[in-house]
């Protein structure tokens, strides 16, 4: 049938688009470990930035890891985006121990044309008086050597932006296992573009960026609307030209977050980033991410035709292979524990209809679900 013969083509050929992929991981990785060997010459002075709403659960344990890194040339800015809970006054309490550490309170509703993140991180990023920002969320934790491994990038007086890998925290359940899965394949299709020379998407919860690259792109103010301000920065800076985006890929910068507690929101949130992605001004973030998830809406489809027509299970299997492929780059890097690696055949057979009924709802939805409050696309 000509309708087989197109998917067969298709899914052979994403085959092919995720081989070159993976030859970008290994690239951007053979460049970040060269950077990652660099000795520190320049010193520079660094600036933590937390926003946080209602986030008292998580604070104490983001606080003890903050407490390994801070020293007289890091400062920490805790930003209070009208929380409802203690959170504020646990921030109070952590900065009362340290002479570094700023607090925030915003009371305001969200800037114009911006979602709730990026206005708060526009806030805090005016009482930052670092050289270097580096951005973290109230509900991970952050390694020992976090400031010094993202610092040496720096060295590099072209890199103007830094990020790193964050996956969520170990975990027994399906749910949290697919989550760690979900986190580490979608920070190295970002590892591969970067390899590729087109820097599209990250992590913002660990990620760095240089203040004259800040200033350079008029500042979070300046970078447009966007449910994933952070790939928007990204963007942003590649597109000055002046900047290079760099990744660190590497065990000793891993963040680890904290997964979502129901199904529900984890789906939310994978609604949420494919939309902001999709969505976004930046073309070359759009291009790649429909690109990549239209190969699993595929797959998806196919799996609901199985039981009419067999040959479908090759559309299927075609994306469950390439997260295969980009999950053995991620764990050959970032050196995941055993159980991830038992954990990898399965979460890929689910994570073809899962993210390909997430793309189909991120395009037709009107809005999604951060924290309770609806935002419009």
């Amino acid at each position: 049938m000509m309708i087989d013969a197109v998917f067969l083509i298709y899914s052979i050929f994403m085959i092919i688009v995720h081989v070159v992929i993976v030859c970008g991981i290994v690239r951007a990785c053979a460049v970040s470990r060269r950077q990652e060997m660099a000795e520190p010459k320049e010193k520079f002075k660094i600036s933590v930035i937390v926003p946080a709403k209602d986030e008292a659960d998580n604070l104490p344990a983001l606080f003890a890891s903050l407490e390994k890194v801070m020293t007289p040339d890091v400062q920490v800015v805790l930003a209070d985006d009208r929380s409802q809970d203690q959170t504020h006054s646990l921030m109070a309490e952590f900065a009362s121990r340290h002479s570094n550490v700023k607090v925030i309170k915003n009371t305001e509703p969200p800037r114009k044309g911006m979602n709730p993140k990026h206005s708060m991180l526009a806030i805090a990023s005016k009482y930052a008086d670092g050289d270097i920002l580096m951005f973290t969320d109230a509900d991970c934790t952050v390694p020992e050597d976090w400031v010094g491994q993202v610092c040496r990038y720096f060295q590099d007086p072209k890199v103007g932006l830094v990020f790193s890998a964050v996956v969520t925290a170990p975990g027994t359940s399906l749910r949290e296992r697919y989550q760690t899965q979900d986190h580490l394949m979608r920070f190295f299709y970002t590892v591969g573009a970067v390899g590729l020379g087109s820097p599209a998407g990250g992590y913002g919860n660990n990620l760095a960026i240089r203040r004259t690259a800040l200033e350079d792109v008029g500042g979070f103010e300046s970078i447009g609307f966007s449910l994933t301000e952070d790939a928007q920065l990204i963007a942003a800076v590649r597109r000055t030209g002046r900047w290079r985006v760099a990744v660190c890929p590497f065990r000793p910068v891993l963040v680890y977050a904290q997964p979502q507690k129901r199904l529900l929101d984890a789906a939310r949130q994978e609604v949420r980033w494919s939309a902001g992605a999709i969505f976004g001004t930046d073309f070359t973030t759009a291009l790649m991410y429909s690109f990549m998830l239209l190969f699993t809406l595929v797959g998806a489809v196919s799996l609901l035709v199985i039981p009419f027509h067999p040959q479908a299970v090759i559309y299927y299997l075609a994306p469950v292979l390439a997260m295969i492929m980009m999950s053995l780059a991620g764990n050959w890097y970032l050196r995941m524990d055993k159980g991830f690696l038992m954990w990898m055949v399965p979460c890929a057979l689910i994570g073809t209809p899962f993210y390909g009924f997430s793309f189909l709802t991120a395009f037709f939805i009107p809005y999604v679900s951060w924290k309770g409050v609806k935002i419009k696309k």
